[in-house]
């Protein structure tokens, strides 16, 4: 492993960057998230399939932001993730709009009480969420947080299901 900077140009393979340049992973990881908070939720297995662009990282459902990397280890709960991620945007929200405002703190409201036990988040209320925050939301802060959201639910359905009733097919339809 070297973390580190790296500036390679657009249209190099993700697997170059993180097995040749990162030196791989020295300990078990089963996501990354690329382009900072906003960006895309890569699981390990899509890896080969994309490349540092904008067009694969949207064909694939995914946003390469400012190509960050990091790792998500693969002993880290999905739902400890997602509601980090929450908290991070109503942490950092403006709070000039209604869904920002309320919808990043009622999101990490519900990943908290469903990661507590006890409490199953509606699938469906989530989606509606999700839907708010990406459609009224006055900046990219609010609008670009259901992307990571819906990338984990979709390809970590397995590990998030629990803490949801019908949970979304794609995570977004």
């Amino acid at each position: 492993m070297r973390p580190g900077v790296y500036e390679v140009e657009m249209g190099t393979a993700l697997d170059v960057v993180v097995d040749e340049l990162g030196g791989g992973f020295s300990h078990p990881v089963k996501a990354l998230h690329i382009g900072g908070p906003l960006g895309g939720v890569v699981p390990l297995g899509m890896i080969p399939e994309l490349a540092v662009d904008f067009e694969s990282f949207s064909r694939h459902g995914f946003l390469l932001g400012h190509a960050s990397v990091i790792g998500i280890p693969k002993d880290y709960p999905m739902i400890v993730y997602l509601e980090h991620l929450f908290e991070f945007a109503a942490h950092e929200r403006c709070g000039k709009c209604f869904p920002c405002r309320l919808g990043t703190v009622r999101g990490q409201e519900l990943l908290h009480k469903a990661r507590a036990g006890g409490y199953v988040i509606d699938g469906d209320l989530f989606e509606s969420l999700l839907d708010t925050l990406e459609r009224g939301s006055l900046c990219g802060l609010g609008g670009g947080i259901p992307l990571p959201v819906r990338n984990a639910l979709q390809y970590f359905r397995d590990e998030l299901e629990p803490y949801f009733s019908k949970l979304q097919s794609a995570g977004h339809e």
